[in-house]
């Protein structure tokens, strides 16, 4: 993670469509607990695809001043599916060149644990700057039954928690309230997300919905077609610190969001420069027998 005009760049965790995207990154996204229990997604019929996807990365646009001039890279996204939860991994590789002409190296990977019901999270987070360790996260989060409040712990680094408001969701369940309102016809949907992916806290996610995608994705069949054949539509989220009262956000994401939860191309905009993630491969994983 660094900072860009201000801005700090990191990548989601739910961009795998979870994101992270989480890191997606981020994704995904991606964009949900207790063992056993029917998740928020099978309950309202919309049934993520648990998949294993590859995106590369480039320069998407450049604004005047901009302390970045290029940018490439690729994305890897592992959303599977358990029984009581569903566990999402991603890594970046993304190799940034700055107006000064010096070159940054930067490889995060990213990995979490979400429960089916919404209410458990853990979250590891391993970020690399030029081949060295630049911040290391671990963590565990929890919310109360019906939408209560919950809070944050981080175990590394030791001691830092955070209290999460009440109707917090995690990345997942986010998602799938994504697709839930998408379906519905709404065109906004504001939420309060923690994902771990930092040490900035619960953020502020506000999505606007276009509406659905009629023409159908035309992919190779190597990319994977069946995965990307249904209903889709536009996604803008914007990404603001908690409580902030800046007019501007953080960064936001445009995504192609399905209705199973893949996305298959990304813009990250940071103010000053975007970075664009296009689907190369992805291939479907096995769900659990429970």
């Amino acid at each position: 993670m660094f900072q860009s005009a201000g801005r700090r760049f990191s990548f989601p965790s739910w961009i795998s469509g979870a994101l992270l995207p989480g890191a997606i990154i981020l994704a995904a996204a991606g964009i949900a607990g207790g063992a056993l229990s029917i998740a928020p997604a099978e309950a309202a019929g919309v049934q993520l695809a648990p998949h294993r996807a590859v995106y590369s990365m480039k320069l998407g646009s450049l604004r005047s001043g901009s302390s970045t001039v290029d940018a490439r890279g690729a994305m890897y996204v592992e959303w599977s599916e358990a029984c009581d939860g569903w566990t999402v991994t991603q890594r970046v590789k993304l190799a940034l060149t700055t107006a000064q002409g010096d070159d940054i190296e930067t490889d995060s990977n990213y990995s979490s644990w979400e429960a089916k019901d919404g209410r458990s999270y853990r979250f590891t987070v391993r970020n690399m700057r030029d081949g060295r360790l630049s911040e290391e996260l671990r963590g565990e989060a929890n919310l109360a039954a019906n939408a209560g409040t919950g809070e944050a712990l981080f175990t590394t680094p030791v001691g830092t928690r955070f209290a999460l408001p009440k109707a917090a969701v995690f990345p997942t369940e986010h998602t799938v309230q994504l697709i839930e309102a998408a379906l519905g016809g709404a065109n906004h949907l504001s939420r309060v997300i923690f994902d771990g992916a930092s040490l900035d806290g619960p953020l502020e996610v506000n999505a606007v919905i276009g509406g659905p995608i009629k023409s159908p994705t035309k992919v190779a069949a190597d990319i994977g077609a069946e995965l990307t054949g249904g209903q889709s539509w536009r996604v803008r989220l914007a990404f603001f610190p908690l409580n902030s009262q800046s007019p501007e956000p953080d960064y936001e994401v445009g995504v192609r969001l399905f209705e199973n939860g893949v996305a298959d191309n990304f813009l990250l905009d940071y103010g000053d420069f975007s970075v664009s993630a296009n689907l190369e491969k992805i291939e479907a994983l096995p769900r659990p027998r429970c």
